[in-house]
Protein backbone atom coordinates (compact mmCIF):
# COMPACT_ATOMS: atom_id res chain seq x y z
CA UNK A 1 0.00 0.00 0.00
CA UNK A 2 1.34 3.39 -1.00
CA UNK A 3 0.81 6.45 1.17
CA UNK A 4 0.01 9.58 -0.74
CA UNK A 5 0.39 13.17 0.38
CA UNK A 6 -3.40 13.59 0.32
CA UNK A 7 -3.99 10.62 2.62
CA UNK A 8 -1.30 11.90 4.98
CA UNK A 9 -3.00 15.32 5.10
CA UNK A 10 -6.37 13.69 5.85
CA UNK A 11 -4.87 11.73 8.74
CA UNK A 12 -3.13 14.86 10.03
CA UNK A 13 -6.40 16.81 9.97
CA UNK A 14 -8.17 13.99 11.77
CA UNK A 15 -5.45 13.92 14.42
CA UNK A 16 -5.71 17.68 14.92
CA UNK A 17 -9.50 17.46 15.27
CA UNK A 18 -9.16 14.73 17.88
CA UNK A 19 -6.52 16.70 19.77
CA UNK A 20 -8.72 19.78 19.79
CA UNK A 21 -11.60 17.88 21.37
CA UNK A 22 -9.47 16.42 24.15
CA UNK A 23 -8.76 19.70 25.91
CA UNK A 24 -10.97 21.95 28.01
CA UNK A 25 -10.47 25.22 29.83
CA UNK A 26 -10.49 25.40 33.60
CA UNK A 27 -13.55 27.68 33.54
CA UNK A 28 -15.65 25.38 31.33
CA UNK A 29 -18.61 23.53 32.81
CA UNK A 30 -18.18 19.91 33.83
CA UNK A 31 -21.13 19.04 31.58
CA UNK A 32 -19.06 20.21 28.61
CA UNK A 33 -16.15 18.00 29.68
CA UNK A 34 -18.48 15.02 30.02
CA UNK A 35 -19.87 15.66 26.53
CA UNK A 36 -16.37 15.95 25.02
CA UNK A 37 -15.19 12.75 26.70
CA UNK A 38 -18.12 10.83 25.26
CA UNK A 39 -17.73 12.39 21.82
CA UNK A 40 -13.96 11.76 21.68
CA UNK A 41 -14.26 8.28 23.19
CA UNK A 42 -11.77 9.08 25.94
CA UNK A 43 -11.78 8.92 29.73
CA UNK A 44 -9.65 12.01 30.45
CA UNK A 45 -9.22 15.53 29.13
CA UNK A 46 -6.29 17.88 29.49
CA UNK A 47 -7.28 21.07 31.32
CA UNK A 48 -5.76 24.26 29.94
CA UNK A 49 -5.14 27.45 31.91
CA UNK A 50 -7.29 29.42 29.49
CA UNK A 51 -6.30 32.76 31.00
CA UNK A 52 -3.00 33.97 29.59
CA UNK A 53 -0.71 31.10 28.74
CA UNK A 54 -3.18 28.37 27.68
CA UNK A 55 -0.75 25.89 29.26
CA UNK A 56 -1.90 22.51 30.61
CA UNK A 57 -2.61 22.70 34.34
CA UNK A 58 -4.05 19.23 34.98
CA UNK A 59 -6.64 16.78 33.77
CA UNK A 60 -10.21 15.89 34.47
CA UNK A 61 -11.31 12.26 34.28
CA UNK A 62 -14.53 10.27 34.15
CA UNK A 63 -13.88 9.46 37.81
CA UNK A 64 -13.87 13.19 38.66
CA UNK A 65 -17.19 13.62 36.84
CA UNK A 66 -18.69 10.57 38.55
CA UNK A 67 -17.58 11.89 41.95
CA UNK A 68 -19.26 15.24 41.22
CA UNK A 69 -22.48 13.44 40.29
CA UNK A 70 -22.30 11.32 43.44
CA UNK A 71 -21.95 14.48 45.53
CA UNK A 72 -25.11 15.85 43.91
CA UNK A 73 -23.37 18.65 41.99
CA UNK A 74 -25.10 20.17 38.98
CA UNK A 75 -22.70 19.53 36.07
CA UNK A 76 -24.05 22.58 34.23
CA UNK A 77 -23.12 24.84 37.16
CA UNK A 78 -19.87 23.24 38.36
CA UNK A 79 -16.64 24.43 36.77
CA UNK A 80 -13.78 22.10 35.87
CA UNK A 81 -11.37 24.10 38.06
CA UNK A 82 -13.49 23.11 41.08
CA UNK A 83 -12.93 19.43 40.32
CA UNK A 84 -9.22 19.53 39.59
CA UNK A 85 -8.48 21.72 42.61
CA UNK A 86 -9.82 18.98 44.89
CA UNK A 87 -8.77 15.83 43.07
CA UNK A 88 -5.20 16.62 42.00
CA UNK A 89 -2.58 18.00 44.38
CA UNK A 90 -0.28 18.71 41.45
CA UNK A 91 -0.84 18.90 37.72
CA UNK A 92 -0.46 15.34 36.44
CA UNK A 93 -0.11 14.50 32.79
CA UNK A 94 -3.12 12.95 31.13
Amino acid sequence: MTTTAASTRRRSRAAMTTAATTTVGQYDHVAAARYLMRRAGTTALTVLDGQQSNEPIGCVTETDVAAALTQGKDLNETRIRDLIAHSHAQAPSC
